[in-house]
């Protein structure tokens, strides 16, 4: 037996306080929270049992009163309903000096007398009544003979939402289902005959549709041709998942197999996607010996599908909800998998480092020596930078601030001829730049850029690629593994380290683990350098709350203090640039000077 009533709780402090769950009709009614708890300013538990029976007898006088115009099946609360309710709970405690709320705790469960299945019931009665108010002007009054058909398609697809949520949505809901649920007003036969629906667009065509109002909606702000290029990817898996059907004739059971269909999807390593009108055979894996597309490009499928969904049902163009199809579960990390190393390694920083274009002689079959494949590496490792952010830096982006050496990370106009780009608004900072890259000669080699008039660091080399911008030679140069068409490898294979195991796959290590590697070289440095580092890596600090969107960061001292006290996990001490020219300087010339004839010593377009 318990020590005292269900009623009174015990907080730590050892005041008593008075609990009653609000009747489930009530809540749904008037939106309100589960429990209501007062405070009863007594730690005696005789006193505290005289003050809860008191609240106990108001509380249930009122809810009772209430109730029974609730539970009638043609009620619909109504703003003065609602505010006489609230009246009514503070008459309550008009006449209790020592009451005093308090936030809602976690409650037990609440035995109503009604089971769960009465409630149902109740909840759907009113469902009902609330769609005959819609359709017959009386919640009381039967549905006309000619929309009973829609009425009963609102009701199911309206179930899953909140009864309160229902309310709200219910005549844009009757709207959207009218316009795919006619029937004709003077049927021919016994049975009514059901308009012929227009086709509405499909997924691809609802991805077109969307692109060129974000375009006209965003202007200055458009998303990259890369990143055009990969939604329309997605779309063309997800239209040919659909059957190719107008998303107005895709049922709730259609999106959520389009869901499960996703888990399905055989990669194409190599191969161009199909048409968006192929069968859904052409993507889909053939059996357990196909590998199947990573967890992460499911999620970015289900994401688009998502926002593919919403924009239509927006523009009315389906009257499914994207909250209503069932979505299969993700795991990132199934029991049993290897977990995967996207940092490098101390032995893969030393055999990058080691490698030709930083001791030795340069192999016989290279494609090419030039700047920037000295220096991005050791930038990306001192920076954290990314790939293309450092090939696209002009040579004003290398400045000095306060007494500081700097690299800073910007973005173009988009109707700027050949632009940078950053991921996103984070992405935006400035960098110090570390000591280390001073010595090897970093400052020299920019000031020669200006004496020659480079607008970009590291133009001699690269080119600039509509869909892929500054970084794409750069990519292929580090990160190209060799196939039976092309024999040619990057660097980092040369190094040993690109592999791929005996599925194809590949050990997930590329340029970007220069950045991984940065972020465990902060997080290794203490709690200071793990805070400090999105500042330098260009990391959203989304996650950390309203507080990180107040100021303006850390400071350039902070940044640089930070940089400087970062421990490389390799020796660089015997790197130089002028090492690197006098070793390569013959090959370097020659290849540096046949690409200014063939894109000039400026790239224009």
């Amino acid at each position: 037996m318990p020590a005292h009533p269900a009623y009174l709780t015990l907080n730590r402090h050892g005041t008593y306080y008075f609990r009653l769950v609000v009747p489930k009709p009530l809540r749904s009614a008037f939106g309100l929270q589960r429990e209501i708890r007062r405070s009863l300013k007594t730690d005696s538990q005789r006193l505290a049992l005289r003050r809860a029976r008191q609240y106990i007898a108001r509380y249930e006088a009122i809810f009772d009163r209430i109730l029974a115009v609730v539970e009638k099946d043609d009620y619909q609360p109504s703003d003065e309903d609602y505010e006489l309710f609230l009246a009514q709970i503070e008459k309550a405690e008009a006449h209790t000096g020592w009451s005093t709320a308090k936030p809602s705790e976690v409650p037990t469960e609440f035995k109503s007398q009604l089971s769960d299945r009465e409630w149902q019931e109740v909840e759907n009665s009113q469902r009902k009544a609330a769609i005959a108010q819609a359709l017959a002007g009386n919640p009381s009054r039967p549905v006309p003979e000619g929309s009973q058909e829609l009425a009963e398609h609102v009701f199911t697809e309206g179930r899953p939402l909140p009864l309160r949520m229902f309310r709200k949505l219910l005549p844009e809901l009757i709207e959207r289902l009218a316009l795919h649920h006619q029937n004709p007003p003077t049927p021919t036969t016994t049975q009514a005959i059901q308009q012929t629906e227009p086709d509405g667009p499909t997924l691809y065509e609802i991805w077109q549709l969307q692109w060129e109002n974000q375009e006209r909606l965003n202007k200055g702000r458009q998303k990259s041709a890369r990143t055009k290029e990969d939604e329309q990817g997605h779309a063309r898996r997800l239209n040919i998942l659909s059957d190719n059907k107008p998303i107005n004739q895709l049922t709730l059971t259609d999106f959520e197999q389009i869901y499960l269909s996703i888990c399905n999807i055989r990669t194409n390593r190599g191969s161009e996607l199909p048409p968006p009108d192929s069968p859904r055979e052409s993507i889909l894996a053939r059996g357990p010996e196909d590998q199947r597309i990573s967890s992460t490009t499911i999620e970015k499928l289900m994401i688009r599908l998502g926002v593919l969904h919403a924009f239509a049902f927006r523009k009315g163009l389906t009257g499914i909800s994207p909250e209503l199809p069932d979505k299969p579960k993700l795991d990132h990390n199934p029991p049993g998998a290897e977990s995967v190393q996207k940092a490098f390694s101390k032995s893969d920083l030393q055999a990058i480092f080691s490698g030709y274009l930083y001791a030795g002689a340069e192999p016989e079959k290279s494609r090419g020596v030039y700047p920037y494949q000295f220096w991005l590496p050791l930038l990306s490792l001192h920076t954290g930078g990314r790939l293309n952010e450092l090939c696209q830096l002009d040579t004003e982006d290398v400045s000095e601030k306060e007494g500081i050496w700097v690299i800073s990370m910007m973005d173009d106009e988009r109707d700027r001829p050949l632009p940078k780009v950053l991921k996103n608004q984070s992405s935006r900072r400035v960098v110090p730049i570390h000591s280390e890259l001073i010595r090897m000669g970093f400052l020299d080699f920019v000031t020669q850029a200006v004496k020659e008039g480079r607008e970009k660091l590291f133009s001699d080399g690269l080119t600039y690629d509509p869909k892929k911008g500054w970084g794409s030679r750069a990519t292929h140069f580090f990160c190209r593994f060799p196939s039976p068409s092309t024999k040619a490898s990057g660097y980092l294979y040369k190094c040993g380290i690109r592999e791929r195991d005996a599925e194809g796959r590949t050990d997930r290590k590329n340029f970007h683990s220069f950045r991984h590697t940065f972020v465990d070289m902060a997080r290794e440095s203490g709690e200071e350098a793990y805070l400090v580092a999105p500042d330098i890596t260009g990391h959203s600090r989304g996650k950390e709350g309203q507080i990180a969107r107040y100021g303006n960061g850390f400071n350039l001292h902070k940044k640089q203090s930070v940089l400087e006290e970062l421990i490389i996990p390799v020796d660089l001490s015997e790197i130089t640039y002028a090492d690197f020219v006098n070793r390569l300087g013959c090959k370097l010339k020659n290849d540096v000077q046949r690409h200014r004839e063939e894109h000039g010593l400026n790239q224009t377009e």
